[in-house]
């Protein structure tokens, strides 16, 4: 299996994880953009999800799950395009402990 770029830098494996969001992030210009992403996979230090917008590396972004509510705040580490969509990976900003409510139970669903 090849290894991802990245990988190796990360505290703890990803699971496979898939569900729907809606992330917010602010642009440059100070305007909120919101947009619907899947969720592919997730830890307790960050996700990898999949997006129809870049966002930029660094930005702010607010995470928020239909099915398990909010998700919290995470910070874009990268933006890359995946055919006609873009793959990207975030860091949480609170650790796991800390987290929302529903972050804490999106966690759970992928111990095995």
């Amino acid at each position: 299996m090849e290894k991802r770029l990245g990988h190796g830098a990360r505290r703890e494996e990803r699971q496979p994880f898939a569900c729907a969001l809606q992330v917010s992030w602010q642009v440059t210009s100070g305007e909120t953009r919101t947009v619907r992403a899947t969720c592919l996979e997730v830890s307790a230090q960050g996700a990898r999800i999949e997006c129809s917008q870049p966002v930029a590396a660094r930005a702010n972004v607010y995470l928020q799950a239909p099915s398990y509510g909010l998700m919290g705040n995470a910070t874009v580490r990268y933006c890359r395009p995946h055919g006609l969509k873009y793959h990207i990976g975030l860091e949480f900003t609170w650790a796991a402990a800390l987290a929302e409510a529903g972050r804490k139970k999106a966690l759970r669903n992928t111990d095995a």
